[in-house]
């Protein structure tokens, strides 16, 4: 990952968190506890207002990250390579946004890819291909497809709080804490919002049940301290 691309990353949000944040994710999960459409249609809108939609063929059959891994080991030899996945190029074009794209035609809900999304919407990449492929939308759809799944709207939570748009990000946090109640990072990023969101009192309690839960980041507990909130 680039320097630039992690100073873009909301606090907390690492690699080893991630995948703790998966890990944790997909323990909650049983093989009923969510359902997904294999024909994964695009929803919702970009964060400017413009429709979510395809581009170019989008019909292929759509695999469940969790449940179904067959084809999973050709996408990722072929276009979910390590450069492309921490965004230094693509595999089969110039950009990694292309390859990332066709992995999440494949899976939509393949957790790496869409943080590799998010990243790119949030690197200096050119605009032109960060309008083209706004992580906002493949979040919306992966959380369309597997609905049971809380690492989307954790995910989509931890990128609006980047961008500064809090009250969004508190919404799509609570989405995933009702899939992932017991998320040691989940309460971290959502005590940092509450912090940002000046609501000291419940940003410490968020905080004082992730450090129970065996979390160690000390950010959190660093700017409860530093306001008076923690004892």
């Amino acid at each position: 990952m680039s320097d630039d691309a992690m100073n873009r990353v909301p606090v907390g949000l690492f690699p080893r968190l991630l995948i703790a944040i998966i890990g944790i994710a997909f323990a909650s999960l049983s093989s009923g506890a969510f359902s997904a459409d294999r024909t994964a249609p695009w929803v919702g809108t970009t964060l400017d207002g413009r429709q979510c939609q395809a581009r170019g063929n989008d019909q292929a059959i759509k695999f469940d990250y969790i449940t179904d891994k067959s084809s999973l080991q050709v996408v990722e030899r072929f276009h979910f390579t390590p450069e492309v996945e921490q965004l230094i190029r693509g595999n089969t074009t110039a950009s990694p946004i292309k390859d990332i794209d066709y992995t999440l035609i494949k899976y939509p809900n393949h957790p790496r890819a869409l943080y590799s999304a998010v990243r790119f919407s949030l690197s200096n990449a050119p605009q032109q291909l960060i309008k083209q492929y706004p992580a906002e939308c493949y979040l919306q759809r992966a959380m369309q497809f597997s609905r049971g799944d809380p690492v989307p709207p954790m995910l989509f939570g931890l990128y609006l709080h980047r961008l500064g748009k809090l009250d969004q990000s508190l919404s799509q946090y609570r989405i995933a804490e009702k899939l992932a109640p017991n998320d040691p990072n989940l309460m971290y990023n959502l005590g940092l919002l509450l912090y940002d969101q000046e609501n000291y009192e419940e940003s410490y309690r968020y905080a004082k049940r992730a450090y129970d839960l065996g979390l160690t980041f000390p950010a959190l507990k660093k700017k409860l301290q530093d306001a008076g909130y923690w004892n």
